[in-house]
């Protein structure tokens, strides 16, 4: 069976050679500064060229944040440094994305350029679980910092019960990347461990970046809701 891209699920057989590729999650960026040691065995998908470059123009989103939210971490000290750069260099939207006070400056970052990043790394990660890109019929949605409470406090439900399962998988190095995706059982009202080849229809990963950021996505087909009445 012929490779297709994790996103838009094109088949390679379609494409000339010098369209074909892969990608990488997380993204390179992620990788900046960081000792050789940690580059080890990163997961990679198969992708067009199309939407390896479309998605690499987002991608320093999250190492962006990360970087700002570095507290002296040797590691991180890279990211950091290009995370200042970069948000300095968008004049345009400087003033209204610092934010002083006594405390210090913060940096605001937009909430769904974010989700976009984590969303595509979700793609990434089911194209690698299930050797397939995943279908347009699951809708995706993302939980992370910045969303409002109420978001939140279901999301640390979610990560709490994904924390004690076993089985986190590693991009490179736990340092910089794991993630965990399991299926939700609405039977049970628990997550259970995902099975390769057996799709689930409910669906939720968690993605830990860097030891600082965690964000989870979920994914669902539209007769979930129906099965959540009944």
């Amino acid at each position: 069976m012929p490779k297709r891209c994790y996103n838009c699920g094109i088949s390679f057989d379609k494409l000339e050679k010098s369209e074909r590729t892969k990608e990488h999650f997380p993204a390179q960026t992620h990788y900046n500064g960081y000792a050789e040691e940690y580059k080890f065995n990163r997961k990679t998908v198969p992708a067009c060229q199309c939407c390896n470059d479309g998605y690499s123009k987002i991608d320093h989103y999250v190492r962006d944040a990360v970087g700002v939210l570095n507290e002296n971490d040797p590691n991180k000290k890279e990211l950091t440094q290009q995370a200042i750069r970069n948000l300095f260099a968008d004049k345009k939207n400087l003033a209204k994305r610092l934010s002083l006070s006594d405390n210090g400056a913060y940096f605001n970052f937009d909430i769904a350029k974010l989700d976009a990043v984590h969303k595509k790394n979700f793609k990434c990660i089911y194209a690698k679980t299930f050797s397939k890109p995943i279908s347009d019929d699951f809708k995706l949605d993302a939980y992370s910092d910045g969303h409002e409470n109420k978001k939140l406090k279901l999301g640390s439900v979610f990560l709490e019960e994904l924390n004690n399962m076993d089985d986190w998988q590693v991009s490179g190095h736990e340092k910089v990347f794991t993630y965990k995706i399991a299926e939700i059982d609405i039977k049970t009202n628990s997550l259970i461990n995902v099975v390769e080849n057996d799709e689930p229809k409910f669906m939720i990963a968690a993605m830990k970046y860097n030891d600082t950021i965690t964000s989870l996505v979920i994914a669902a087909k539209p007769e979930i809701k129906e099965l959540i009445k009944t």
